[in-house]
């Protein structure tokens, strides 16, 4: 994904205009520091709404992402206006100026508003429990994956013959290693992307198709494939999942290949990559409960999953019900979710922190 390179290009941005402009930061006297990490937050801001086109969403986003806990960085006082500002500001060049012919609104498509039963209170706050921790389920199972995988792949594995202590021959030992563990990756995600085609992609093209439960075949997508590279699959990426054991493979090859993928330190974003692993699981759980319990396949418990698992790994809940929310149809009635999306990403949040003292991210405080 896109998103965290974006953030750290448009933070870097704003540091070096803030340096530009003004007097570097002082680490002795704290002068000029503010502005910099003002300018740093501004800039992340910016980059991220002008990709996204959501507005406001970039600036929570990037205050939500610096802090451990469900909040925002405690530079938000000073930092919060000038983000929302150049949020806005870009929002405004890129609709305005940039791209002025398209479109404005989400596009993801969730059942019909006539399809999502009203939900009464008591069926809100166990679907916003069920769901919230379950994100945080996933969300740990993800982080803890990749930290154990990091581990393995990247231990200070140095020989220990003397005569191979050279600096020289260190670094290209370690220029080696990182060649055959990536190359080693890389294999291994294609070949599961033989079983799982859709595991290939993790942007906003093909995550229609993991909303709707494949309803919408993936060759209708932009990152659509030929029938013979989809031959093989162990579930037609084509044809919506008939059972919730289909449904729950592809979440779970998605949440592998993302996980190795960061293992590997490929560069990206995991937004919309943990989006797409966590709806077909919320479609295999909603089927199995539609199936035993003559409970209707229900939208609300699909995105409430996609919120606690993606808030859950990068400690953005409120950033994500705005991205989640806001990237949805007209024809989603949000009045019936948002009430039960919001609970999941924040209870997400608390879970994980109980379940796990450990993060994706390293946090100093």
């Amino acid at each position: 994904g896109p998103e965290a390179p974006m953030v750290c290009a448009g933070g870097l941005v704003g540091k070096a205009l803030s340096n530009r402009w003004n007097n570097e930061c002082n680490t002795k006297t704290q002068v000029g520091c503010d502005r910099d990490v003002i300018m740093t937050y501004a800039g992340a801001a910016g980059a991220l709404t002008a990709f996204m086109g959501i507005p406001l969403a970039g600036s929570i986003f990037a205050l939500e992402l610096t802090r451990a806990s469900a909040g925002m960085a405690s530079a938000a006082t000073d930092a919060l206006v000038p983000a929302v500002v150049a949020s806005v500001a870009a929002l405004a060049f890129i609709r305005g100026i940039a791209d002025p012919h398209s479109s404005v609104g989400g596009h993801f498509r969730y059942l019909p508003s006539i399809s999502i039963p009203n939900p009464s209170g008591r069926v809100t706050i166990v679907t916003s429990l069920v769901c919230g921790i379950g994100g945080a389920f996933i969300a740990t199972v993800f982080h803890k994956s990749v930290h154990f995988l990091k581990d393995v792949l990247w231990s200070e594995l140095v020989p220990d013959d003397d005569n191979v202590r050279d600096g020289s021959i260190q670094a290209s030992f370690q220029i080696h290693r990182e060649v055959l563990v990536k190359t080693a990756i890389g294999i291994a995600v294609g070949a599961l992307s033989m079983k799982y085609p859709t595991t290939m992609f993790w942007g906003e093209g093909s995550l229609q198709t993991a909303i709707d439960g494949q309803s919408t075949p993936f060759t209708d997508t932009k990152h659509g494939l030929p029938s013979f590279l989809t031959a093989h699959a162990n579930v037609d990426p084509n044809a919506p999942c008939e059972t919730s054991w289909a449904a729950i493979q592809v979440g779970v090859a998605k949440l592998i290949s993302i996980a190795l993928a960061c293992a590997g330190k490929f560069p990206g974003g995991i937004i919309f990559p943990l989006f797409f692993a966590a709806a077909p699981i919320a479609n295999a759980m909603c089927g199995f409960f539609s199936h035993h319990l003559e409970i209707p396949v229900n939208s609300v418990a699909i995105m409430a999953l996609m919120a606690s698992t993606q808030a859950s790994v990068t400690r953005t809940p409120l950033a994500t019900v705005l991205m989640l929310t806001l990237s949805a149809s007209s024809s989603t009635d949000l009045s019936k979710m948002l009430p039960c999306v919001i609970l999941s990403s924040y209870i997400g949040v608390f879970c994980s922190r109980y379940i796990s003292k450990e993060s994706y991210f390293t946090y100093s405080k």
